[in-house]
Protein backbone atom coordinates (compact mmCIF):
# COMPACT_ATOMS: atom_id res chain seq x y z
CA UNK A 1 0.00 0.00 0.00
CA UNK A 2 1.42 3.42 -0.90
CA UNK A 3 1.90 6.11 1.76
CA UNK A 4 -0.59 8.32 -0.10
CA UNK A 5 -3.31 5.65 -0.05
CA UNK A 6 -2.59 4.74 3.56
CA UNK A 7 -3.08 8.30 4.80
CA UNK A 8 -6.04 8.87 2.45
CA UNK A 9 -7.84 6.03 4.25
CA UNK A 10 -6.86 7.46 7.63
CA UNK A 11 -7.22 11.26 7.39
CA UNK A 12 -7.58 11.48 11.15
CA UNK A 13 -3.86 10.64 11.60
CA UNK A 14 -2.78 14.08 10.40
CA UNK A 15 -5.19 15.72 12.83
CA UNK A 16 -3.93 13.42 15.55
CA UNK A 17 -0.33 14.56 14.92
CA UNK A 18 -1.37 18.23 15.11
CA UNK A 19 -3.17 17.63 18.40
CA UNK A 20 -0.14 15.86 19.81
CA UNK A 21 1.98 18.91 19.02
CA UNK A 22 -0.59 21.13 20.74
CA UNK A 23 -0.29 19.28 24.05
CA UNK A 24 1.27 21.11 26.96
CA UNK A 25 3.47 18.12 27.73
CA UNK A 26 5.24 15.36 25.83
CA UNK A 27 3.03 12.69 24.24
CA UNK A 28 3.84 9.00 23.86
CA UNK A 29 1.07 6.57 22.93
CA UNK A 30 0.26 3.50 20.87
CA UNK A 31 -3.00 2.00 19.58
CA UNK A 32 -4.41 -0.24 16.83
CA UNK A 33 -6.01 0.89 13.57
CA UNK A 34 -8.44 -1.29 11.59
CA UNK A 35 -9.24 1.01 8.65
CA UNK A 36 -9.28 -0.77 5.28
CA UNK A 37 -9.71 -4.20 6.84
CA UNK A 38 -6.04 -4.63 7.89
CA UNK A 39 -4.79 -4.25 11.44
CA UNK A 40 -1.97 -1.75 11.98
CA UNK A 41 -0.06 -0.69 15.08
CA UNK A 42 0.22 3.12 15.29
CA UNK A 43 2.86 4.65 17.58
CA UNK A 44 3.13 8.39 18.17
CA UNK A 45 5.74 10.39 20.08
CA UNK A 46 5.69 14.19 20.37
CA UNK A 47 7.89 16.66 22.26
CA UNK A 48 6.71 19.82 23.98
CA UNK A 49 10.14 21.48 24.06
CA UNK A 50 11.42 23.62 21.22
CA UNK A 51 11.77 22.75 18.44
CA UNK A 52 8.54 20.73 18.73
CA UNK A 53 8.56 17.49 16.76
CA UNK A 54 6.18 14.57 16.23
CA UNK A 55 7.09 11.06 15.14
CA UNK A 56 4.31 8.77 13.84
CA UNK A 57 5.17 5.16 13.03
CA UNK A 58 2.86 2.45 11.63
CA UNK A 59 3.28 -1.24 10.94
CA UNK A 60 1.20 -4.37 10.40
CA UNK A 61 0.51 -6.42 13.54
CA UNK A 62 -1.27 -9.54 14.77
CA UNK A 63 -4.46 -9.27 16.82
CA UNK A 64 -3.95 -10.41 20.44
CA UNK A 65 -5.67 -13.62 21.58
CA UNK A 66 -6.94 -14.32 18.06
CA UNK A 67 -9.55 -11.58 18.28
CA UNK A 68 -11.11 -10.37 15.05
CA UNK A 69 -10.99 -6.71 14.08
CA UNK A 70 -14.65 -6.32 15.08
CA UNK A 71 -14.03 -8.03 18.41
CA UNK A 72 -11.13 -5.64 19.08
CA UNK A 73 -13.47 -2.70 18.47
CA UNK A 74 -16.03 -4.23 20.86
CA UNK A 75 -13.29 -4.84 23.45
CA UNK A 76 -12.26 -1.18 23.09
CA UNK A 77 -15.86 -0.11 23.77
CA UNK A 78 -16.10 -2.50 26.72
CA UNK A 79 -12.84 -1.08 28.13
CA UNK A 80 -14.26 2.41 27.58
CA UNK A 81 -17.26 1.69 29.83
CA UNK A 82 -20.05 1.26 27.23
CA UNK A 83 -22.99 -1.08 27.84
CA UNK A 84 -24.08 -3.63 25.23
CA UNK A 85 -26.87 -1.35 23.83
CA UNK A 86 -24.36 1.54 23.68
CA UNK A 87 -21.82 -0.67 21.89
CA UNK A 88 -24.46 -1.69 19.34
CA UNK A 89 -25.36 1.95 18.69
CA UNK A 90 -21.71 3.01 18.45
CA UNK A 91 -20.74 0.28 15.99
CA UNK A 92 -24.01 0.23 14.01
CA UNK A 93 -24.95 -3.38 14.75
CA UNK A 94 -27.75 -5.19 16.59
CA UNK A 95 -27.69 -5.74 20.33
CA UNK A 96 -27.50 -9.50 19.77
CA UNK A 97 -24.41 -9.08 17.55
CA UNK A 98 -22.77 -6.78 20.09
CA UNK A 99 -23.55 -9.25 22.90
CA UNK A 100 -22.12 -12.15 20.88
CA UNK A 101 -18.91 -10.24 20.17
CA UNK A 102 -18.59 -9.36 23.87
CA UNK A 103 -18.93 -13.03 24.84
CA UNK A 104 -16.25 -13.95 22.29
CA UNK A 105 -13.89 -11.35 23.79
CA UNK A 106 -14.31 -12.74 27.29
CA UNK A 107 -13.93 -16.36 26.13
CA UNK A 108 -10.87 -15.84 23.89
CA UNK A 109 -9.07 -13.74 26.50
CA UNK A 110 -10.02 -16.04 29.37
CA UNK A 111 -11.62 -13.20 31.31
CA UNK A 112 -14.79 -12.99 33.41
CA UNK A 113 -15.56 -9.27 33.64
CA UNK A 114 -15.58 -6.09 31.63
CA UNK A 115 -13.19 -4.54 34.17
CA UNK A 116 -10.67 -7.25 33.36
CA UNK A 117 -11.11 -6.47 29.65
CA UNK A 118 -10.37 -2.79 30.35
CA UNK A 119 -7.19 -3.72 32.23
CA UNK A 120 -6.02 -6.04 29.44
CA UNK A 121 -6.72 -3.64 26.57
CA UNK A 122 -4.90 -0.83 28.38
CA UNK A 123 -1.92 -3.05 29.21
CA UNK A 124 -1.64 -4.24 25.60
CA UNK A 125 -2.23 -0.72 24.20
CA UNK A 126 -4.85 -2.44 22.05
CA UNK A 127 -7.50 0.29 21.85
CA UNK A 128 -8.68 -0.15 18.26
CA UNK A 129 -9.95 2.57 15.95
CA UNK A 130 -12.32 3.54 14.49
CA UNK A 131 -14.56 3.87 17.54
CA UNK A 132 -16.49 6.90 18.90
CA UNK A 133 -13.66 8.18 21.09
CA UNK A 134 -15.78 10.95 22.67
CA UNK A 135 -18.10 8.38 24.22
CA UNK A 136 -15.37 6.25 25.77
CA UNK A 137 -13.17 6.41 28.83
CA UNK A 138 -9.68 6.20 27.32
CA UNK A 139 -6.13 6.69 28.63
CA UNK A 140 -5.66 10.48 29.03
CA UNK A 141 -3.01 10.94 26.32
CA UNK A 142 -5.01 8.97 23.77
CA UNK A 143 -8.26 10.69 24.73
CA UNK A 144 -6.70 14.13 24.34
CA UNK A 145 -5.21 13.59 20.90
CA UNK A 146 -8.44 11.96 19.68
CA UNK A 147 -10.59 14.78 21.01
CA UNK A 148 -12.22 16.98 18.35
CA UNK A 149 -11.50 20.07 20.49
CA UNK A 150 -7.79 19.95 21.28
CA UNK A 151 -6.28 22.32 23.80
CA UNK A 152 -4.70 25.44 22.34
CA UNK A 153 -0.94 25.12 22.12
CA UNK A 154 0.85 26.17 25.26
CA UNK A 155 3.16 29.18 24.95
CA UNK A 156 6.80 28.26 24.45
CA UNK A 157 8.89 28.28 27.62
CA UNK A 158 10.73 31.56 28.22
CA UNK A 159 14.18 31.57 26.68
CA UNK A 160 17.18 32.57 28.81
CA UNK A 161 18.49 36.06 28.12
CA UNK A 162 21.10 35.77 25.35
CA UNK A 163 24.77 36.61 25.83
CA UNK A 164 26.34 39.37 23.74
CA UNK A 165 30.08 39.46 23.06
CA UNK A 166 31.64 42.66 21.76
CA UNK A 167 34.51 42.27 19.28
CA UNK A 168 36.70 45.29 18.47
CA UNK A 169 39.49 44.77 15.96
CA UNK A 170 41.80 47.31 14.31
CA UNK A 171 40.96 49.43 11.29
CA UNK A 172 43.17 51.78 9.28
CA UNK A 173 47.00 51.56 9.19
CA UNK A 174 47.17 49.53 12.41
CA UNK A 175 45.16 46.77 10.71
CA UNK A 176 47.90 46.01 8.18
CA UNK A 177 49.15 43.00 10.14
CA UNK A 178 47.86 39.61 9.00
CA UNK A 179 47.29 38.47 12.59
CA UNK A 180 44.30 40.82 13.10
CA UNK A 181 42.27 38.94 10.51
CA UNK A 182 43.05 35.60 12.12
CA UNK A 183 42.26 36.90 15.62
CA UNK A 184 38.82 37.95 14.41
CA UNK A 185 38.22 34.72 12.55
CA UNK A 186 39.31 32.62 15.53
CA UNK A 187 36.87 34.45 17.80
CA UNK A 188 34.01 34.09 15.29
CA UNK A 189 34.70 30.38 14.90
CA UNK A 190 34.43 29.89 18.67
CA UNK A 191 31.21 31.92 18.83
CA UNK A 192 29.71 29.81 16.06
CA UNK A 193 30.63 26.63 17.93
CA UNK A 194 28.98 27.92 21.11
CA UNK A 195 25.80 28.72 19.20
CA UNK A 196 25.77 25.28 17.59
CA UNK A 197 26.03 23.68 21.04
CA UNK A 198 23.16 25.71 22.47
CA UNK A 199 25.29 28.29 24.25
CA UNK A 200 26.68 28.43 27.81
CA UNK A 201 24.03 27.15 30.25
CA UNK A 202 21.49 27.14 27.40
CA UNK A 203 21.88 30.84 26.58
CA UNK A 204 22.19 31.83 22.95
CA UNK A 205 25.31 33.78 22.04
CA UNK A 206 25.29 36.90 19.87
CA UNK A 207 28.13 39.19 18.91
CA UNK A 208 28.64 42.79 17.89
CA UNK A 209 31.66 43.39 15.66
CA UNK A 210 33.37 46.76 15.25
CA UNK A 211 36.53 47.85 13.49
CA UNK A 212 38.22 50.86 15.04
CA UNK A 213 41.24 53.03 14.37
CA UNK A 214 43.35 53.87 17.45
CA UNK A 215 41.60 57.25 17.75
CA UNK A 216 38.17 55.63 17.59
CA UNK A 217 38.95 52.81 20.03
CA UNK A 218 37.75 54.59 23.23
CA UNK A 219 34.38 55.45 21.65
CA UNK A 220 33.98 51.93 20.25
CA UNK A 221 34.68 50.36 23.63
CA UNK A 222 32.28 52.73 25.39
CA UNK A 223 29.59 51.91 22.81
CA UNK A 224 29.99 48.18 23.47
CA UNK A 225 29.72 48.60 27.23
CA UNK A 226 26.76 51.01 27.13
CA UNK A 227 24.88 48.75 24.70
CA UNK A 228 25.04 45.90 27.22
CA UNK A 229 27.78 43.62 25.93
CA UNK A 230 28.55 40.98 28.55
CA UNK A 231 32.25 40.95 27.60
CA UNK A 232 34.53 42.61 25.06
CA UNK A 233 37.48 41.18 23.14
CA UNK A 234 40.07 43.62 21.83
CA UNK A 235 42.43 43.11 18.93
CA UNK A 236 45.96 44.48 19.08
CA UNK A 237 46.10 48.27 19.10
CA UNK A 238 48.94 50.73 19.82
CA UNK A 239 49.72 50.74 23.53
CA UNK A 240 48.82 54.40 24.05
CA UNK A 241 45.41 54.01 22.41
CA UNK A 242 44.70 50.86 24.42
CA UNK A 243 45.67 52.55 27.71
CA UNK A 244 43.38 55.50 27.01
CA UNK A 245 40.46 53.26 26.07
CA UNK A 246 40.84 51.10 29.18
CA UNK A 247 41.11 54.18 31.38
CA UNK A 248 37.79 55.47 30.04
CA UNK A 249 36.24 52.05 30.66
CA UNK A 250 37.36 52.03 34.31
CA UNK A 251 34.67 50.99 36.81
CA UNK A 252 32.53 49.48 34.03
CA UNK A 253 32.88 45.95 35.37
CA UNK A 254 32.32 44.39 31.94
CA UNK A 255 35.09 41.80 31.40
CA UNK A 256 37.58 43.00 28.78
CA UNK A 257 40.06 40.51 27.35
CA UNK A 258 43.00 41.06 25.02
CA UNK A 259 46.33 39.58 23.95
CA UNK A 260 48.39 42.78 23.77
CA UNK A 261 51.80 42.63 25.49
CA UNK A 262 52.68 46.23 26.38
CA UNK A 263 53.90 46.15 30.02
CA UNK A 264 52.10 49.44 30.69
CA UNK A 265 48.72 47.72 30.28
CA UNK A 266 49.28 45.20 33.06
CA UNK A 267 50.99 47.89 35.15
CA UNK A 268 47.76 49.92 35.01
CA UNK A 269 45.68 46.94 36.15
CA UNK A 270 48.17 46.08 38.89
CA UNK A 271 48.12 49.61 40.32
CA UNK A 272 44.34 50.09 39.90
CA UNK A 273 42.72 46.75 40.81
CA UNK A 274 39.48 48.36 41.95
CA UNK A 275 38.77 50.25 38.74
CA UNK A 276 40.53 47.98 36.22
CA UNK A 277 39.96 44.59 37.82
CA UNK A 278 37.75 43.63 34.86
CA UNK A 279 40.67 43.71 32.37
CA UNK A 280 42.42 40.41 31.63
CA UNK A 281 45.49 39.83 29.43
CA UNK A 282 45.94 36.43 27.80
CA UNK A 283 49.73 36.44 27.74
CA UNK A 284 52.92 37.44 29.51
CA UNK A 285 54.21 40.92 28.64
CA UNK A 286 56.91 41.96 26.18
CA UNK A 287 59.77 41.83 28.68
CA UNK A 288 59.48 38.02 28.64
CA UNK A 289 60.74 37.97 25.07
CA UNK A 290 64.18 39.34 25.95
CA UNK A 291 64.51 37.02 28.95
CA UNK A 292 63.59 34.07 26.74
CA UNK A 293 66.09 35.26 24.11
CA UNK A 294 68.90 35.34 26.66
CA UNK A 295 67.94 31.91 27.98
CA UNK A 296 67.88 30.44 24.47
CA UNK A 297 71.30 31.90 23.62
CA UNK A 298 72.70 30.20 26.71
CA UNK A 299 71.16 26.86 25.74
CA UNK A 300 72.41 27.07 22.16
CA UNK A 301 75.90 27.99 23.30
CA UNK A 302 76.03 25.23 25.92
CA UNK A 303 74.83 22.61 23.45
CA UNK A 304 77.45 23.66 20.90
CA UNK A 305 74.85 24.30 18.19
CA UNK A 306 75.86 27.98 18.11
CA UNK A 307 79.39 29.32 18.51
CA UNK A 308 79.40 33.11 18.88
CA UNK A 309 82.53 35.03 17.91
CA UNK A 310 82.35 37.07 21.11
CA UNK A 311 79.82 38.20 23.69
CA UNK A 312 78.26 41.23 22.02
CA UNK A 313 74.50 41.76 21.77
CA UNK A 314 72.34 44.41 20.13
CA UNK A 315 68.89 45.35 21.47
CA UNK A 316 66.29 47.07 19.28
CA UNK A 317 63.46 47.85 21.69
CA UNK A 318 60.02 49.07 20.66
CA UNK A 319 59.61 52.69 21.73
CA UNK A 320 55.82 52.49 22.08
CA UNK A 321 55.89 49.71 24.68
CA UNK A 322 59.31 49.67 26.40
CA UNK A 323 59.71 52.51 28.90
CA UNK A 324 63.08 53.90 29.99
CA UNK A 325 62.78 52.18 33.37
CA UNK A 326 62.01 48.84 31.76
CA UNK A 327 64.77 49.38 29.22
CA UNK A 328 67.25 49.74 32.07
CA UNK A 329 65.95 46.52 33.64
CA UNK A 330 66.44 44.70 30.35
CA UNK A 331 69.96 46.06 29.97
CA UNK A 332 70.72 44.76 33.45
CA UNK A 333 69.36 41.36 32.44
CA UNK A 334 71.77 41.30 29.48
CA UNK A 335 74.70 42.07 31.76
CA UNK A 336 73.60 39.50 34.34
CA UNK A 337 73.54 36.85 31.61
CA UNK A 338 77.20 37.59 30.85
CA UNK A 339 76.79 39.53 27.61
CA UNK A 340 78.15 42.93 26.57
CA UNK A 341 75.68 45.43 25.16
CA UNK A 342 77.08 46.63 21.84
CA UNK A 343 73.96 48.49 20.66
CA UNK A 344 70.77 49.54 22.44
CA UNK A 345 68.30 51.45 20.28
CA UNK A 346 64.74 52.59 20.91
CA UNK A 347 62.96 52.10 17.60
CA UNK A 348 59.64 53.31 16.24
CA UNK A 349 57.85 50.68 14.20
CA UNK A 350 56.38 53.28 11.84
CA UNK A 351 59.12 55.86 11.32
CA UNK A 352 62.52 54.24 11.89
CA UNK A 353 65.12 54.33 9.10
CA UNK A 354 66.14 50.69 9.06
CA UNK A 355 68.99 51.41 6.67
CA UNK A 356 70.58 53.67 9.31
CA UNK A 357 69.96 51.04 12.00
CA UNK A 358 71.63 48.46 9.75
CA UNK A 359 74.69 50.69 9.37
CA UNK A 360 75.07 51.03 13.15
CA UNK A 361 74.69 47.29 13.56
CA UNK A 362 77.35 46.66 10.90
CA UNK A 363 79.75 48.92 12.79
CA UNK A 364 79.03 47.22 16.13
CA UNK A 365 79.17 43.72 14.60
CA UNK A 366 77.15 41.97 17.37
CA UNK A 367 76.97 38.20 17.77
CA UNK A 368 73.19 38.35 18.09
CA UNK A 369 70.44 40.92 17.61
CA UNK A 370 67.19 41.13 19.56
CA UNK A 371 64.34 42.90 17.76
CA UNK A 372 61.11 43.66 19.63
CA UNK A 373 57.73 42.58 18.28
CA UNK A 374 57.14 44.32 14.95
CA UNK A 375 54.34 44.17 12.38
CA UNK A 376 55.23 41.96 9.44
CA UNK A 377 55.71 44.82 6.91
CA UNK A 378 58.14 46.51 9.31
CA UNK A 379 59.95 43.25 9.99
CA UNK A 380 60.34 42.74 6.25
CA UNK A 381 62.03 46.16 5.89
CA UNK A 382 64.40 45.33 8.74
CA UNK A 383 65.34 41.97 7.22
CA UNK A 384 65.89 43.56 3.80
CA UNK A 385 68.22 46.14 5.36
CA UNK A 386 70.26 43.59 7.35
CA UNK A 387 70.83 40.84 4.78
CA UNK A 388 74.63 41.12 5.04
CA UNK A 389 74.62 41.29 8.85
CA UNK A 390 72.46 38.18 9.18
CA UNK A 391 75.04 36.11 7.32
CA UNK A 392 77.19 36.22 10.47
CA UNK A 393 74.91 37.41 13.32
CA UNK A 394 71.97 35.58 14.86
CA UNK A 395 68.78 37.66 14.62
CA UNK A 396 65.77 37.10 16.87
CA UNK A 397 62.30 38.60 16.71
CA UNK A 398 58.90 37.67 18.17
CA UNK A 399 55.27 36.91 17.33
CA UNK A 400 54.98 38.08 13.69
CA UNK A 401 56.10 34.70 12.25
CA UNK A 402 53.13 32.97 13.94
CA UNK A 403 50.85 34.11 11.10
CA UNK A 404 50.07 31.50 8.43
CA UNK A 405 52.09 31.83 5.23
CA UNK A 406 54.86 33.89 6.84
CA UNK A 407 57.73 31.92 5.31
CA UNK A 408 56.03 31.85 1.90
CA UNK A 409 55.51 35.62 1.89
CA UNK A 410 59.04 36.49 3.03
CA UNK A 411 60.80 33.73 1.12
CA UNK A 412 64.64 33.78 1.51
CA UNK A 413 64.42 36.77 3.87
CA UNK A 414 63.00 34.46 6.56
CA UNK A 415 65.75 31.85 6.29
CA UNK A 416 67.73 31.47 9.52
CA UNK A 417 65.50 33.85 11.49
CA UNK A 418 65.06 32.90 15.15
CA UNK A 419 61.74 33.88 16.71
CA UNK A 420 59.64 33.16 19.76
CA UNK A 421 56.18 33.57 21.19
CA UNK A 422 54.93 33.63 24.78
CA UNK A 423 51.63 32.10 23.66
CA UNK A 424 51.37 29.74 20.74
CA UNK A 425 50.20 26.43 19.36
CA UNK A 426 52.14 23.21 19.75
CA UNK A 427 51.29 20.03 17.88
CA UNK A 428 48.62 18.04 19.73
CA UNK A 429 45.31 16.33 19.09
CA UNK A 430 43.52 19.44 20.38
CA UNK A 431 45.39 21.80 18.05
CA UNK A 432 44.90 19.39 15.12
CA UNK A 433 41.11 19.42 15.59
CA UNK A 434 41.12 23.22 15.85
CA UNK A 435 43.22 23.54 12.68
CA UNK A 436 40.80 21.29 10.79
CA UNK A 437 37.77 23.32 11.91
CA UNK A 438 39.48 26.60 11.10
CA UNK A 439 40.54 25.43 7.65
CA UNK A 440 37.04 24.11 6.96
CA UNK A 441 35.56 27.50 7.91
CA UNK A 442 38.02 29.83 6.16
CA UNK A 443 39.98 27.76 3.66
CA UNK A 444 43.37 28.63 5.16
CA UNK A 445 45.43 27.26 8.08
CA UNK A 446 45.20 29.14 11.39
CA UNK A 447 48.91 29.68 11.93
CA UNK A 448 50.70 29.28 15.26
CA UNK A 449 49.22 32.04 17.41
CA UNK A 450 46.60 34.72 16.83
CA UNK A 451 43.62 32.65 15.68
CA UNK A 452 43.98 30.08 18.45
CA UNK A 453 44.41 32.69 21.19
CA UNK A 454 41.21 34.59 20.39
CA UNK A 455 39.37 31.32 19.80
CA UNK A 456 40.47 30.28 23.29
CA UNK A 457 39.47 33.60 24.89
CA UNK A 458 35.88 33.14 23.74
CA UNK A 459 35.83 29.68 25.31
CA UNK A 460 37.42 31.06 28.49
CA UNK A 461 34.49 33.46 28.78
CA UNK A 462 31.99 30.72 27.96
CA UNK A 463 33.32 28.58 30.81
CA UNK A 464 32.93 31.52 33.19
CA UNK A 465 29.36 32.24 32.04
CA UNK A 466 28.41 28.60 32.44
CA UNK A 467 29.76 28.64 36.00
CA UNK A 468 27.93 31.75 37.26
CA UNK A 469 24.21 32.30 37.69
CA UNK A 470 23.91 35.15 35.17
CA UNK A 471 26.29 36.44 32.49
CA UNK A 472 25.73 39.99 33.71
CA UNK A 473 27.08 39.00 37.11
CA UNK A 474 30.38 40.66 36.22
CA UNK A 475 31.93 40.23 39.66
CA UNK A 476 31.17 36.51 39.57
CA UNK A 477 32.74 36.21 36.11
CA UNK A 478 35.82 38.11 37.28
CA UNK A 479 36.23 35.86 40.31
CA UNK A 480 35.95 32.78 38.11
CA UNK A 481 38.57 34.07 35.66
CA UNK A 482 41.01 34.84 38.47
CA UNK A 483 40.61 31.48 40.18
CA UNK A 484 40.05 28.88 37.45
CA UNK A 485 42.68 28.01 34.81
CA UNK A 486 41.40 27.18 31.34
CA UNK A 487 43.14 24.70 29.07
CA UNK A 488 42.81 25.77 25.44
CA UNK A 489 44.31 25.19 22.03
CA UNK A 490 47.22 27.55 22.76
CA UNK A 491 47.92 26.34 26.30
CA UNK A 492 46.68 27.27 29.75
CA UNK A 493 45.14 30.64 30.65
CA UNK A 494 45.43 31.39 34.36
CA UNK A 495 45.47 35.24 34.59
CA UNK A 496 47.51 34.92 37.79
CA UNK A 497 50.47 36.97 36.59
CA UNK A 498 51.11 40.56 37.59
CA UNK A 499 48.19 42.73 36.53
CA UNK A 500 45.95 39.76 35.68
CA UNK A 501 48.08 38.58 32.80
CA UNK A 502 48.86 35.09 31.64
CA UNK A 503 52.02 33.28 32.69
CA UNK A 504 54.93 32.19 30.50
CA UNK A 505 57.00 29.17 31.45
CA UNK A 506 59.79 29.27 32.55
CA UNK A 507 59.99 33.09 32.44
CA UNK A 508 57.61 33.52 35.39
CA UNK A 509 59.29 30.79 37.46
CA UNK A 510 55.96 28.99 37.60
CA UNK A 511 56.17 25.97 39.87
CA UNK A 512 53.68 24.12 37.68
CA UNK A 513 54.26 24.34 33.91
CA UNK A 514 50.69 23.12 33.38
CA UNK A 515 49.43 26.51 34.63
CA UNK A 516 51.40 28.60 32.12
CA UNK A 517 51.96 29.06 28.41
CA UNK A 518 55.26 27.54 27.29
CA UNK A 519 57.63 30.17 25.88
CA UNK A 520 58.31 28.64 22.46
CA UNK A 521 61.38 29.47 20.37
CA UNK A 522 61.79 28.50 16.71
CA UNK A 523 64.31 28.89 13.94
CA UNK A 524 63.29 28.97 10.30
CA UNK A 525 65.16 26.43 8.19
CA UNK A 526 64.31 25.67 4.56
CA UNK A 527 60.98 27.42 4.88
CA UNK A 528 59.87 25.52 7.99
CA UNK A 529 59.56 26.54 11.64
CA UNK A 530 61.88 24.28 13.66
CA UNK A 531 61.16 24.23 17.41
CA UNK A 532 64.29 24.92 19.48
CA UNK A 533 62.94 25.28 23.03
Amino acid sequence: MSDRRFFAERPYLEDLARRALARASDASLSFLDSHGGSLMRVTLEATSTLPRTVRLETGACQAPYGLTTRELQVATCMAGGLTTPEIAAALGCTRRTASTHAEHVLTKCGLRSRAAVATLITALQAHTLPVPAEALVLPPALAEVLSSTPRPPSPPPPQPHPITVGLIYPDGPTASGVDHLHMRQGALLALDELEQRGGPAGRRVRFALRQATPDALPAALEEMIVSGAHAVLLGNQPAQAAREALALAADAGTPIMHSMIAPSLTDAVFHNPRTLGHVFQATADESSYLRGFLRTLGLLKTSGSWRPRGRRLALLLRRSTITEVLSEDLRDAVSAAGWDLAVAESVDEQHTSWEQIAERLEEADPDAVFLSVMPEPVLRRFLEATTELRSRSLVHTAWAPTTPGFTERLGPLAEGLMWSTVVGVRESSVSDVFAQRYHAAYGVPPGLGAAAVHYDLVHVLAAAWAAVDRPWNHLGVQRYLRSTPHHGVAGTYSFSGRGQRGLAYPDDDATDPALAHPHLTYRIRHGRHRLLT
